[in-house]
């Protein structure tokens, strides 16, 4: 609340949508970050715009400064590392801060893409592009560990996205090294196996899209239908199996993950700094004196909801408040 408070006493008109998700008012980022510039600027913070750090200035394990790309040299009682993981190089999170961080003795833990879409070996899902579903139960096995989330979710012309989807691709993405990850769906969560099954059979003169359209997007069934081989079937004549088979499809909708799409594109990276060489309590480097850490830099990552934002934010607050004490 303290982070609202904060931003509301700043002009910021928030919202709380009905998943207790926090926006602006007006959906623009852009004002968020606009509070936080200004008020840099009226507490007389210099902002250097497009400087790339090329390395630090450390001596006797105590930070002294930093060293742009044209070899200025920029001294400061401490320093505090923001630079971001490895998604998004455009806002200049490109990752080429964790070799300098390495280079002063740093374990920097692999990086992996987090919050990202899941690309599918499964051919028939290029036919199914465009087709959003609602609430999809997405789940996996990994380590004998059954993980599950659910969420809106969309098929994409290379797999799936959307998220549920994106809730998952965290704990999925890093074991895709070693080997293919397979997920189920299921697109109708609320309804069980056994009352799908009276659906699919309530009028024996209605043809099965006619029968589940209430249910489901028309197009996913015309797909689902031609997949099996169902599509000029009546319902008089669809056999015990072939309905066994739809209701697989539609319940337990078996998916094989070979990829995700480029850490670039991820929402967030997982992985970066050791947080056991890091002082919880201050931000501070273990291995270098004055020497602080926030946000996505760290490898601390969390699924999708603002929970990052809000690590970056109290991270970064406690770095700001601990490295301007005197030591």
């Amino acid at each position: 609340m303290n982070l609202l408070e904060y931003l509301s006493n700043n002009g910021l008109e928030y919202k709380i949508e009905y998943d207790e998700k926090v926006f602006t008012k007006s959906d623009k980022a852009d004002e968020v970050i606009d509070i936080f510039k200004n008020n840099l600027i009226k507490n007389g913070v210099e902002i250097l715009y497009n400087t790339k750090v090329n390395d630090l200035i450390v001596d006797n394990e105590c930070i002294k400064g930093i060293v742009t790309e044209d070899n200025r040299e920029i001294y400061a009682d401490s320093v505090i590392v923001t630079t971001g993981g490895k998604s998004y190089p455009t806002t200049g999170s490109d990752g080429s801060m964790y070799d300098i961080i390495q280079k002063y003795g740093h374990t920097i833990n692999p990086l992996y893409p987090a919050l990202i879409p899941l690309v599918i070996k499964e051919g028939f899902i290029k036919n199914m592009q465009g087709i959003s579903m609602k609430e999809v139960i997405v789940s996996t096995t990994i380590k004998k560990k059954k993980i599950q989330r659910q969420g809106d979710m969309i098929f994409t012309h290379f797999g799936i996205s959307g998220p549920g989807v994106l809730k998952i691709s965290s704990y999925i993405s890093k074991i895709l090294k070693e080997k293919e990850v397979e997920i189920k769906l299921d697109f109708l969560p609320q309804i069980s196996k056994d009352e799908l099954s009276k659906i699919i059979r309530t009028n024996a003169n209605k043809g099965l899209v006619n029968n589940l359209k209430g249910y489901l997007p028309q197009n996913f069934i015309k797909e689902l239908l031609n997949i099996l081989n169902l599509n000029e079937i009546k319902i008089s004549e669809l056999k015990k199996e072939d309905e066994a088979k739809l209701i697989e499809y539609i319940k337990e909708m078996k998916l094989t993950v070979e990829d995700t799409i480029t850490i670039k594109a991820a929402m967030v990276t997982s992985g970066g700094v050791s947080v056991k060489e890091i002082n919880s309590s201050t931000m501070e480097s273990k291995k270098i004196k004055k020497l602080f850490f926030a946000g996505e830099v760290i490898d601390i990552d969390a699924e999708t909801g603002g929970y990052n934002l809000q690590m970056a934010f109290s991270t970064g607050y406690l770095a700001g408040i601990n490295s301007g004490k005197q030591f």
